[in-house]
């Protein structure tokens, strides 16, 4: 039998004649990552299989409640590398620079908005919808946040 190239270590093997198409060879490691990968796919592929160990998972939390935190308790390195993978992906999801987030103390005075009427529209979904839409007439009211009011005419 023509012997193969391993999907995952990359070494040669001789397939087992009674498995039809075999791309992994019988090393432990080789073996987990097969399965590893067959799960990924039949997860994002399959809704049922998705729900069912969606649902086994839940079952098995209810049943451990303690167990994550024991484990945390036990294993420190385990914890602390979480939180670092954690703020990794923290980083990934926040908007880049560029983007700009309205904050209640933001630090610098600016007047964004002028005087004057305005055409409001929804967005659906990125979409600019074009039923419901509204003419709204903004007026400034003071120039700079914190300064004194002044008495009006």
């Amino acid at each position: 039998m023509d012997k193969k190239t391993c999907e995952c270590c990359k070494k040669g093997f001789t397939p087992r004649p009674t498995v039809r198409n075999q791309r992994y060879c019988s090393t432990p490691e080789c073996q987990k990552e097969r399965k590893r990968r067959w799960q990924a796919h039949k997860l994002a592929d399959d809704n049922d299989y998705m729900e069912n160990q969606a649902a086994a998972q839940r079952a098995w939390c209810a049943k451990n409640s303690g167990y994550w935190k024991e484990y945390r308790k036990k294993h420190p390195n385990y914890a602390e590398r979480n939180r670092i993978k954690q703020r990794e992906r923290n980083q990934k999801r926040r908007p880049p620079p560029e983007v700009v987030i309205a904050k209640m103390d933001e630090s610098i005075p600016r007047n964004i908005i002028v005087s004057g009427r305005y055409r409001l529209v929804p967005l659906c979904n990125g979409q600019i919808a074009k039923m419901d839409e509204f003419i709204v007439e903004i007026g400034v009211i003071s120039r700079h946040c914190g300064a004194p009011l002044t008495a009006g005419p």
